[in-house]
């Protein structure tokens, strides 16, 4: 069979045609339209068929392939973690220059439709402070950060052994690993023995429970995305903990652009 012919049989679009088969042929994705017209190899045919077909009954590209490109770097990634998403970079464009002491007082970007990414610094301009991670998930925070400002201690925590078990995995593949302590616990629970000034960074669970999802999100962990009536379960005693501990020097969040308001930023 050509390979046009087989993501067309499985009813499946174009363009994640042309990933998955770039992808299982090792090749690159504009190769593909070039070539549609070929012949599958036939020791390439189940592979290319099975991860049609589980694209056709919608589980996402990026856990039929274990992995995500975030921030200019591939991710690891299976059903147990959050696929990292392109609104979560703008968070860590905002998240380093508030590391870098060019963001004070209330923060707010947006960074997708309807999504921003807000928070507030009350830290000194030129204060040292490490990064922690509430519900790092893939790790893909934690880790961009870590690659990015070097000089930066890093802490990621989730309440998922799994999840934590991809991030270190992540962490180990981009060379990190050494520069981020990783630990199990919920919210602000995991760092209250922490004896130096941080900021927290968070991409926590925030769409309303009754948010008309796509198919693709019922593969998804509901934990990492799903959060109470009003998607504020997570979010609201995160930032509460956040203003109360005495070493927290700001926090930054992602959420909905009707939720700010709730934050009282």
């Amino acid at each position: 069979m050509r390979i046009r012919d087989v993501w067309q049989a499985a009813g499946i679009e174009r363009c994640d045609g042309e990933v998955l088969t770039a992808a299982l042929l090792g090749r690159d994705r504009s190769w593909v339209p070039a070539h549609e017209d070929d012949r599958i190899p036939p020791e390439s045919m189940k592979r290319l068929t099975d991860a049609f077909s589980r694209r056709a009954q919608g589980e996402p590209v990026a856990y039929i392939l274990g992995k995500r490109d975030f921030y200019g770097r591939d991710f690891f990634v299976d059903p147990s973690v959050l696929i990292p998403r392109p609104a979560t970079e703008g968070l860590v464009d905002l998240a380093l220059e508030m590391i870098d002491g060019s963001l004070t007082g209330t923060i707010l970007r947006s960074v997708d439709a309807g999504i921003v990414a807000c928070g507030n610094y009350w830290g000194g301009k030129n204060e040292a402070v490490s990064v922690i991670d509430i519900g790092t998930g893939s790790g893909c925070i934690a880790v961009t950060i870590a690659c990015q400002r070097p000089d930066v201690p890093v802490i990621a925590t989730d309440v998922s052994e799994d999840s934590l078990r991809i991030a270190k995995k992540n962490a180990e593949h981009h060379h990190v690993s050494g520069r981020i302590r990783f630990i199990q616990g919920s919210l602000l629970e995991p760092i209250a023995g922490e004896r130096h000034p941080f900021v927290i960074v968070s991409n926590p669970p925030y769409v309303p429970d009754d948010f008309p999802a796509d198919r693709d999100l019922s593969f998804e962990p509901s934990g990492a995305l799903f959060a109470g009536p009003e998607g504020l379960d997570v979010l609201l005693p995160l930032v509460r903990e956040a203003r109360r501990h005495p070493l927290c020097r700001g926090f930054l969040v992602e959420c909905r652009e009707d939720q700010v308001a709730s934050l009282h930023l």
